[in-house]
Parts: C-alpha cells; sequence; structure tokens
C-alpha cells in the first residue's frame, strides 16, 4: 500500500444492519444516564479537516493541550466545518471584504438595518465589533491566511444594527431577516450585544425571537459582561436572568472562561446561563480577524494593546461577545451533522456533552456550586451545564433525530398577597416567604418559567429560590444592592432541574436580603416545559458507512491530539 501525505487513502465499507426494536428501544430513554450507551459505534466520516492558517497556533480557544479550549479540531477530523450552514451575525458590521472572510460571505443573506441596504459593511470609525464576532464563527479555515473560525466552511451573512442610531425594529428584523417565513436560510444567529441595566422588557424582540426559532433557526445570545459592576453601579446587573432576550426558551446564553480555566472577571451568572465558551481573561485574549489596515481593535503604533503584528487581525477581543460566536460556529458544525437541530435539540445536546470546569467553584453567584440534580445532571450557574464540547456536541447530534413536541404545564396565576417581611441582619441573614405549588404532568423538564410579581419599595433587596420535588433548589436571581427600582413583575428561567420529572410539590421562596424597605408578594405562576431527544426509528436497513484512513502530518497530529485529550479528560469531570 503506498503511503501519500495528507490524503484519503483507504475507503472501508462497513456495512451495518440497524434493528428497529434497538432504535425503539433507544427511545424510551429519558435519563442522562440511560443516554450515555448511545455514544459508542462508528461515526461517518466525510472529510478530514485541518488548518493550514498561520495563526492557528494563537487560537487557544480552539486547540490547547494545557488550556480549557472548544474541542473543535476533532469534530473537524470527522469532516464537520459547517458547509452548507449560513451563520447570521447580528451586529455593528462585518467587513465582507476582509480577505479572510469574504470567502465565507454570502451577500444574498446580508443586510445593512440602519443604512436600509444590501452592504453591512462598516459605517462608522468605531464598527469595529462584528468583523471580529464572525471571525470567531466563521473566518475561513484552510486557506493558509490568518485564522480560522470554529466553523471554517460556514456561511456568513452580515445583519448590520446601527447601534449608534438604533431602534427596536431594526433588532426585531435583523431577528426576522431569512429566518422566518418563506426565507430560512439562516439557520443559526449570533447576538453579541445585551442590555447592562436589569428587568428591561423586550417583548418586540422576544416576539421575534420566538418567530424565528419557531422556524428553525438556533439564537445564541452572549450572556453579558456586567459582573464586574454588579453591586457597585447603579443601571448594571451581572444576573443574565433579569435579561429578557437571554432568559426565554427560544435562546441559548453563553458565559465565558477566561484562560486560567475559571469563569472570566467580567462574565455574567445566571440560572438561564446555559453553556460557556472560552474568551478573554488572565490577560489573555481571543486572536481574530479585525478591520483591515489600521481601521479597527489593532491600529499600528496607537498604543491600544494590541502588540499583534498584523492589523488584518486582532489578538485582544474577548467579552461574551467572543464567547457567543464560537458556540454558534459549533451549532453549524452541528447543523451540518444533522439538518434537524433546533434550539431546543441543541440545548439537550449541550446538557448532555458539556463538560465541567472549575469542579471546586463554591462562588456565592455559583448558586453552592456544581450541583447535580435528580436526573444527574450537573449544574452551575456561572457555567450553565459547562464548558462546551464540540466533538462531543456534533457526535450527540448524529444520534438523535430531533426532540419531542414541547408540552407546557400552567399553574396559573396563584395569589399570594401577604407582607415580605424586612431583612433579619441586613446583607448576611435574609427574611424568608414560602409557597408551595403541585405539577401533575410527568415527563423531563427543560426549562421551568416563574412569573413573580412583587409590590416592593427596592427591589434589588429581592432573592428568590425554587425547591423540586426531588430536593434541587435553584436560585432565580440574586440580590443587587444598587438596584433601587420598586417592584417587580418578572419571568425567570431556570436550567437547573433539566431532565427531572416535575410531578409532585414545588416549594417557591422569595427572600428580603438588606433592611429598611419592604413590600408584599402579590402573586406568581409557573410554567414547566417537557420534551426529550428522540432518535431516528427507521425500518432494518442497510447503512453504509465511509472510514477514512489518515496520513501524513495532519493525520498523525490529530490521532496525537486525540490522544492527549483523552489522557486530560481522564482527570476531568464531565456532565457526560
Amino acid at each position: 500500500m503506498t503511503i501519500v501525505k495528507n490524503r484519503f487513502i483507504l475507503i472501508i465499507i462497513i456495512v451495518v444492519t440497524m434493528s428497529v426494536a434497538i432504535q425503539q428501544s433507544a427511545k424510551a430513554l429519558s435519563t442522562k444516564d440511560a443516554y450515555r450507551g448511545l455514544v459508542q459505534g462508528p461515526v461517518l466520516n466525510t472529510r478530514y479537516f485541518f488548518p493550514d492558517d498561520p495563526y492557528f497556533s494563537n487560537q487557544w480557544h480552539l486547540d490547547h493541550l494545557a488550556r480549557p479550549d472548544a474541542n473543535v479540531v476533532s469534530a473537524w477530523g470527522n469532516g464537520y466545518t459547517g458547509a452548507g450552514v449560513t451563520i447570521g451575525i447580528v451586529d455593528d458590521s462585518l467587513q465582507h471584504n476582509h480577505p479572510d472572510l469574504s470567502p465565507n460571505y454570502v451577500a444574498a443573506d446580508s443586510f445593512d438595518f440602519g443604512q436600509n441596504d444590501g452592504d453591512p459593511s462598516p459605517v462608522f470609525a468605531d464598527d469595529n465589533h462584528g468583523t471580529s464576532v464572525a471571525g470567531v464563527a466563521a473566518a475561513r479555515g484552510g486557506n493558509a491566511l490568518g485564522v480560522t473560525g470554529a466553523a471554517p466552511e460556514a456561511g456568513l451573512a452580515g445583519l448590520r444594527i446601527d447601534f449608534a442610531n438604533q431602534t427596536t425594529q431594526m433588532f426585531v428584523d435583523a431577528t426576522l431577516y431569512h429566518s422566518s417565513g418563506a426565507n430560512t436560510n439562516i439557520k443559526v444567529k449570533n447576538h453579541s450585544y445585551g442590555i447592562s441595566a436589569p428587568y428591561i422588557d423586550s417583548t418586540p424582540e422576544v416576539n421575534a425571537l420566538q418567530t424565528s426559532a419557531g422556524a428553525g433557526t438556533i439564537h445564541v445570545f452572549a450572556a453579558g459582561n456586567e459582573r464586574d459592576d454588579h453591586g457597585l453601579f447603579s443601571g448594571s446587573d451581572g444576573d443574565a436572568n433579569k435579561k429578557h432576550m437571554q432568559n426565554v426558551q427560544e435562546t441559548i446564553a453563553v458565559a465565558a472562561l477566561g484562560w486560567n480555566g475559571t469563569f472570566a472577571s467580567y462574565s455574567n451568572w445566571g440560572a438561564n446561563v446555559f453553556v460557556t465558551a472560552p474568551s478573554s481573561g488572565s490577560g489573555v485574549g481571543i486572536t481574530t480577524t479585525d478591520r483591515t489596515g489600521n481601521n479597527g481593535y489593532n491600529s499600528a503604533g496607537s498604543g491600544d494593546g494590541d502588540s499583534f503584528a498584523d492589523t488584518n487581525y486582532t489578538s485582544i477581543f474577548g467579552g461574551t461577545s467572543s464567547a457567543a460566536p464560537l458556540v454558534s460556529g459549533i451549532m453549524a458544525l452541528s447543523k451540518q451533522a444533522n439538518d434537524n437541530l433546533d434550539v431546543r435539540m441543541a440545548k439537550h445536546l449541550l446538557a448532555m456533552t458539556s463538560v465541567v470546569v472549575d469542579e471546586f467553584d463554591a462562588t456565592e453567584t455559583s448558586d453552592g456550586g456544581w450541583t447535580a440534580n435528580a436526573a444527574g445532571y450537573k449544574f452551575n450557574q456561572n457555567y450553565g451545564f459547562g464548558l462546551i464540547n464540540a466533538d462531543a456536541f456534533v457526535t450527540h447530534a448524529k444520534l438523535f433525530g430531533g426532540v419531542s413536541p414541547l408540552v407546557t404545564e400552567t399553574t396559573g396565576l396563584i395569589t399570594v398577597g401577604s407582607a415580605i417581611l424586612d431583612a433579619i441582619t441586613s446583607g448576611v441573614t435574609p427574611s424568608t416567604l414560602s409557597r408551595q405549588f403541585s405539577l401533575s404532568t410527568s415527563g423531563m423538564l427543560e426549562e421551568i418559567e416563574i412569573d413573580l410579581g412583587i409590590t416592593h419599595t427596592y427591589r434589588g433587596d429581592l432573592q428568590a429560590t425554587l425547591t423540586s420535588p426531588w430536593g434541587t433548589t435553584s436560585r432565580l436571581m440574586y440580590r443587587n444592592i444598587t438596584d433601587s427600582i420598586n417592584n417587580l413583575d418578572w419571568t425567570f428561567t431556570t436550567n437547573a432541574f433539566w431532565g427531572e420529572n416535575p410531578v409532585g410539590d414545588w416549594t417557591l421562596t422569595v427572600e428580603d436580603w438588606f433592611s429598611i424597605d419592604t413590600g408584599i408578594w402579590d402573586s406568581f405562576s409557573v410554567f414547566a416545559k417537557t420534551g426529550n431527544l428522540f432518535t431516528p426509528v427507521p425500518e432494518p436497513s442497510t447503512i453504509v458507512l465511509f472510514g477514512i484512513c489518515l496520513s501524513g502530518m495532519a493525520g498523525r497530529y490529530l490521532w496525537w491530539r486525540q490522544k492527549q485529550r483523552r489522557e486530560v479528560q481522564k482527570r476531568s469531570v464531565t456532565n457526560v
């Protein structure tokens, strides 16, 4: 047999007869532990990709043995690059003539909602953000130029918002554009923006998200960067569950993991956070595309703190703004693997495959550290279900046909009408007021939503917790002494009960943490949402799988990298 470097030289045809009985048995699985057995078996390899881009070695968030990367190289090794999937970048611009973005740019699916034309290029001097976001998601890989994105062959659609002159309608239109109605070309949309203040109603945008997600689009949101300001400045809150667009079922809220393997100092937390991805932290940034020349973040001789020599790229990008598009790129890889992937299916897969990091985290914002619920899922409000693992996520996506229809049980409006007493010891021991309610619809919980109505003279005093019949407890929102606004009427979302059977008696508790102000707990209502993954159930059939034998430097690297990763993962606590 002749060995040819970096070529596929051996095709093995494997005939597999799939049993309907086995598939039907798998369909009945309802817990995380039961899903574990499904990851074994052959995986369809189509084409091996490994980047020859010169700055790939700087992209630690994609591949690094000693640091927490997203494990995309193994997914690429199974042939998934995002080809055929378009990612919409809802942002301040996309410089589509950038040499590392132009090969993936899809003009027909792009639009500028500020200038009302089809060109999402930068308009203002500070329109830098979207070009860097786009590079993290889907800069062209394998072109011997610059960097690669997580989905190196996915399409890129620029959906420009004029942030300097923004209107609600711009965000609504960008959310719906080519991902609803007759045109659903854009399968994944990235939203690396948010509102720093808590409890801002965004109903028009949320309605658009629900419409678009209903058409199959996966919407990924940055969880936000307000952690550092929480409790210090009014109008800024680090609890992502107080952000409307980030806490609805139709979006995936992404927190940021720093270079040192713990949550980034700026990264928001919350019961609604779903997953974590690597981003800037501990003095190390993300290397990605920048506006060309001296127009972007990296300007030669400007003292901008970026020492990267090639000013078409920046090495100081970051925030949850960078964590989100990394997840968006991985969504594109999985959408290529399974066209049935939607946001609900993606969430099930993320809960199953994400990796526990910072195992001994006991910070207050974590809500008790890593907690395993009755279904076996581990959750931490700083990280959601953990660090995204692209290879495991894509592998699992191939195993399932979709997710069952959503079932929602609601309690209706429950009137409380009871006084919330002042804190017992301000900032130390809160007053508490609890109510019980019951749910009766059996199934596997996805999100559970709690609509709280409270009359109070200082809403920042308040926290609330929810306890399931299985004893799992989740904090719904975290107090903020600088939030002096009156009253609270908000729907909170928690993922901490994912997979649990909701049947039984639940306890909802409201707490007052700071002295002087008091209030009335008026009412609440509950929406428990259940559903589960299902496997395809074909008739007995013969499926031809093509195994690919690799040689040369790329093949040896993949073998070595996977061997080293297995050694690292032996010492990791995972959610799988």
